[in-house]
């Protein structure tokens, strides 16, 4: 019985040290950048042994592809469970569900910064911008509409409304307040006009309830 056990208990211990390996990473390639953080700062910050750390991640880059494959997992997660406001197209939540995300989740942090460092491929925008592309496809159906050019702009949009909430975010402001501003842009664009999935309500637009959150 012991010689069965044992290596469960051990493989256990593993995974628990794994993860919390790539915690201790997420949180200095946030702050540090790719550049900036180093293989003795995680093991440190951790609490484990070099060894240990070279044993699950031989390398730095190692240790960056694993935190954005956590980030990804993340942020697909969240996007498979993507629920439309009322009156708000998908596209729009999006913006707002990467935010959330970029607000809660190191690891979707670090994935984003070490993105624009460009330390990894492929990157963590891969995986949401072919969200993104799915979520504005119905208006390229809209030839009466300029399908093409709307889908496009709508695109366009969600990409820098994205980058500036995560902007906003990494210069210390509260994610409350990026949500609302969010809101605020994308009840500008809902003028009258085809817009896939949008019921134009603008007073549900102004009062969108804040998600809620789980302790």
């Amino acid at each position: 019985m012991d010689t069965e056990v044992k290596p469960m208990v051990k493989q256990v211990r593993a995974e628990r040290t794994r993860q919390a390996l790539l915690a201790a990473a997420a949180e200095e390639f946030d702050r540090q950048g790719y550049a900036g953080t180093s293989l003795s700062a995680v093991h440190r910050a951790c609490g484990v042994t070099m060894g240990a750390l070279t044993f699950h991640f031989h390398a730095k880059a190692d240790l960056a592809a694993a935190v954005c494959r956590e980030a990804e997992l993340l942020t697909r997660r969240a996007l498979a469970c993507l629920a439309p406001a009322e009156a708000l197209p998908p596209v729009a939540e999006f913006t707002f569900v990467i935010a959330r995300l970029l607000e809660e989740e190191v690891t979707v942090r670090a994935a984003a910064r070490l993105a624009r460092e460009q330390a990894v491929t492929p990157c963590w925008h891969t995986v949401w911008r072919g969200a993104l592309s799915q979520l504005v496809a119905p208006a390229r159906k809209m030839p009466a509409h300029g399908g093409e050019a709307l889908a496009d702009r709508l695109e366009l949009l969600a990409v820098y409304l994205t980058a500036g909430a995560e902007a906003a975010l990494r210069a210390g402001r509260p994610g409350r307040d990026v949500q609302t501003e969010l809101v605020r842009l994308w009840a500008l664009v809902l003028v009258p006009g085809p817009l896939p999935g949008v019921d134009r309500r603008p007073a549900a637009v102004a009062t969108r309830p804040e998600p809620s959150r789980s302790s």
